[in-house]
């Protein structure tokens, strides 16, 4: 592995994650009397529809459920989609009711923010509005019974299309661009020269203190790379890079990993073979695994401990959801953009999965 990047100080911010969202009750599952994890398949079912469908938002897990704020969605009919408009809107996923409910609105229209849930808040951060980036740190939270919206502080980088993680009490939000390259008046999404390789850090506990910057990720900027963290690293998966609308669209197949208690980054194994050319992906981890789910129905597994990938079970359809959640020992996910229709069409399906045995081996 190639090692870049100099130690920072970050370390002392790390704890595992898995304690905070209960990864580890699905373990024993997962381990056969040898010791040895089983190998598993996907059992996939859809449940009620997501209201108001849009892509491009803001989610994490709240009070035991998926919540989704905020995105963007197109004016218009299929084949026809005309302009893109930003939604305030914020609605909660209840998996044991299967019923959504919805919640206060975001202060503001808010689409491809960065978003992570720490301490029982959900804070969205960057963004662009249909006009402006945000620079405002909003959190969401439920108290006596009620969710509201607070501003937490503000940043003064600009940044759109970042995707983030949480670890312990800090969020780190990765790459991104600094600006809304649309194709077009109607908001047709996006050159990529504005893409950033920074790697930034807000300590939730001191909002006010906005983002400290880390060692950037080496290699060529890039957006809509796919983030996911273990709670030891930050992974980075991919990503693509286009300079206007009629140019090449370069998809790398590189995985990154930052190393929380070294900060260094890492060179590992690339992705696996189709997986580059079906991006952007949407990536989610589990004890022992992180998986990578493609908007054309494929779903890789990548096993923590060889590093080796191998596909599991397809999603239904072919849909390209923003992100995927663990949650009461099940995979859920909402929105984003779906295909045939697509694009510009936004999905009404919320999918959910749960892990099954499965005695076929690798």
């Amino acid at each position: 592995m190639q090692r870049v990047g100099p130690k920072t100080s970050s370390s002392k911010f790390v704890t595992s994650i898995f304690a905070t969202i209960g990864l580890l009750a699905l373990a024993g599952t997962l381990i056969m009397a040898g010791g040895s994890p089983t190998f598993w398949s996907l059992e996939w079912t859809q449940s009620a529809s997501f209201p108001e469908p849009r892509s491009g938002y803001a989610a994490g897990v709240l009070d035991g459920k998926l919540v989704i704020a905020g995105g963007t969605y197109w004016e218009g009919t299929p084949g026809h989609w005309t302009k893109k408009l930003y939604s305030a809107s914020t609605h909660a996923f209840d998996p044991t009711s299967q019923h959504w409910e919805k919640l206060p609105d975001l202060p503001v229209p808010l689409g491809y923010p960065a978003s992570a849930v720490v301490g029982g808040r959900l804070f969205v951060l960057g963004g662009y509005t249909g006009s402006t980036v945000n620079h405002q740190i909003f959190a969401l939270q439920k108290t006596g019974g009620q969710y509201a919206w607070r501003v937490s502080g503000s940043i003064k980088a600009d940044r759109i299309f970042a995707p983030a993680v949480s670890v312990g009490r800090v969020i780190y939000v990765v790459g991104g661009t600094t600006a809304f390259e649309a194709f077009d008046a109607a908001g047709t999404c996006c050159a990529s020269n504005t893409a950033t390789s920074t790697l930034l850090e807000l300590d939730t506990d001191h909002p006010a203190n906005g983002l400290k910057q880390l060692s950037s990720y080496p290699g060529k900027a890039r957006w809509l790379s796919s983030v996911a963290s273990d709670g030891k690293s930050i992974w980075l998966f991919g990503g693509l890079f286009q300079a206007e609308q009629k140019a090449p669209v370069t998809k790398f197949d590189e995985v990154l990993r930052y190393d929380l208690s070294t900060g260094q980054w890492h060179v590992m194994p690339p992705l696996p073979t189709g997986a580059a050319d079906l991006q952007p992906l949407t990536s989610l981890v589990i004890p022992n695994y992180i998986l990578l789910f493609s908007a054309k129905k494929h779903v890789w597994k990548l096993d923590l401990r060889s590093q080796r990938y191998a596909k599991t079970t397809p999603m239904p359809e072919a849909v390209a959801v923003d992100r995927f959640l663990w949650l009461h020992q099940q995979i859920i996910g909402a929105g984003g953009e779906i295909q045939p229709e697509g694009p510009r069409r936004r999905s009404p399906l919320t999918l959910i999965a749960r892990l099954a045995a499965d005695s076929s081996g690798p």
